[in-house]
């Protein structure tokens, strides 16, 4: 038996009109299913079929890359398939019984994508979903959101906030949480002050990060939040990271010798 649900956990949201996707996705599964409409004949049309049930499976992946927002389905389709193997001594009969298992499985991922199609969200309501999470909370926070994690998704987040605030302090401050952010954007001393903006802009800046790190650094993962509760505050943090991101320090860029190479210091003159 396929030991993977025929559909990949709900949380998808399309990268181009519905109609698109399920005709892509009815195009798909009806080339799969030419693998399996007759028995192989030979070892030699069983490497064929094997090789064509490769192509199609690097095929329907790169499609479904450009449907989704995300690589989840994908990634799902292409995954292994479980099955109970056969136990027959002959490659060619072994591949005759385990072939037909292996793009069934693919193509039961296939239907099941298909029938949740009318529930996933298209553009622009998709587009708006997708925009919510920064990329870096949907990295780290998204399968324990999935999987109802909640406080572990929030303690997850809330690390990702204050690793940027330290991040843009470049270790200059030693302290954490909320004295981390206080220090960080004080009026007359922080680092992470944005002279080009007002004093309010910055101490609110300030403040919402305070807020957040005060309020959610306490979070255990065990601690029991509500799914909408969840992910409103996982939205807030990608907020937050979004703003962290136009307050990292740019580098300065290192100049280079004027014709491109290395500099020697016993080439130097005296």
């Amino acid at each position: 038996m396929n030991q993977l649900p025929p559909v990949p956990a709900l949380g998808l949201t399309l990268a181009i009109p519905r109609d698109k996707v399920q005709h892509s996705i009815e195009a798909a599964a009806q080339k799969g299913a030419k693998l399996i409409k007759e028995r192989a004949a030979s070892p030699e049309i069983m490497q064929a079929l094997k090789k064509q049930e490769w192509e199609w499976t690097l095929e329907t992946s790169n499609i479904l890359k450009q449907c989704f927002t995300g690589e989840a389905p994908a990634l799902h389709f292409a995954s292994n398939v479980y099955f109970e193997p056969s136990l027959k001594m002959d490659d060619f009969e072994r591949d005759c019984d385990e072939f037909p298992h292996v793009v069934k499985g693919k193509l039961d991922r296939l239907v099941g994508l298909h029938k949740v199609l009318p529930m996933i969200p298209e553009p622009p309501c998709g587009e708006f979903m997708a925009a919510q999470l920064h990329p870096q909370i949907y990295h780290i926070c998204w399968k324990p959101f999935e999987r109802h994690h909640f406080g572990e998704a929030i303690v997850l987040a809330v690390k990702e906030v204050e690793d940027a605030v330290k991040m843009a302090v470049s270790g200059n401050i030693n302290d954490s949480g909320v004295a981390l952010v206080r220090k960080a954007f004080d009026p007359e001393e922080g680092i992470l002050i944005d002279k080009e903006t007002s004093m309010t802009d910055n101490q609110g800046v300030g403040d919402l990060l305070a807020g957040f790190l005060g309020r959610y650094g306490s979070v255990q993962q065990n601690s029991v939040f509500s799914f909408v509760e969840t992910a409103r505050i996982l939205t807030l943090a990608s907020y937050l990271l979004g703003v962290m991101d136009a307050r990292k320090p740019v580098k300065p860029e290192e100049e280079k010798p004027a014709d491109g190479g290395f500099e020697f210091e016993f080439l130097k003159p005296d």
